[in-house]
């Protein structure tokens, strides 16, 4: 019962067809289009930057969601010229923009402290318009809406919390939705070794979240 909670985080992942074909319409222009991209994107994306800010100071100072809207206002004017082999890789690309948006984030903070009564923010005010996006399914109850969104965050926790390696693979898979193939092209190892990898990943992490679990399914 646990293993189909752990499962049901991961439930949502945008039918990848389609969101090439709202790409391909957004790179000509088509503003809605663009909007409904990023729409989709947007619950995952929070996911993975919560896990690139992990324990880190920064978290006190940033929230996820101000991260995820300068992730995509650094994605605008670069879309354009995205060629994505898969939704995959449209959502990795992403993925690799809020890590570098994370680093921003990190180094501004760290520059700013040498100023005394000077704060880092982002402006909450500066998001890209018609960016919404809904964690959990319409049809399920208020309770249900709540574990899953309690569990998506431990888990989110518990995958910041793994080794580089072990991070990134469910990162690629679990998150982004990567196949086999490019996941091991990304990691330099051989398919099974990243399968492998992944696995030893999971199992770290069922042990982490068992004892938080009890009693939730």
């Amino acid at each position: 019962m646990q293993d189909d909670l752990l499962a049901k985080s991961f439930d949502g992942l945008p039918d990848p067809r389609h969101s090439l074909d709202l790409l391909a319409l957004a790179q000509g222009g088509d503003r809605q289009a663009l909007e409904d991209l990023l729409s989709r994107y947007q619950e995952r994306i929070r996911r993975i930057v919560r896990i690139q800010l992990g324990a880190s100071p920064l978290r006190r100072d940033y929230d996820s969601m101000d991260i995820v809207q300068s992730t995509f206002r650094a994605a605008l004017p670069k879309i354009g010229d995205l060629k994505p082999r898969s939704a995959a890789g449209l959502l990795q690309w992403l993925a690799l923009i809020a890590t570098n948006q994370v680093r921003d984030a990190h180094a501004a903070q760290h520059a700013l402290k040498r100023d005394i009564g000077r704060e880092v923010a982002f402006d909450p005010t500066a998001s890209v318009d018609g960016v919404a996006a809904s964690l959990t399914a319409p049809d399920a109850s208020p309770e249900q809406r709540a574990l899953l969104a309690e569990i998506r965050e431990l888990l989110d926790i518990e995958v910041s919390r793994l080794p580089d390696d072990q991070r990134r693979v469910v990162v690629l898979r679990d998150y982004c939705g990567e196949d086999w193939d490019r996941i091991a092209i990304e990691l330099e190892r051989g398919n099974g070794a990243a399968r492998e990898l992944h696995q030893r990943a999971w199992i770290k992490l069922r042990q982490a979240l068992r004892p938080k679990l009890m009693g939730r399914e």
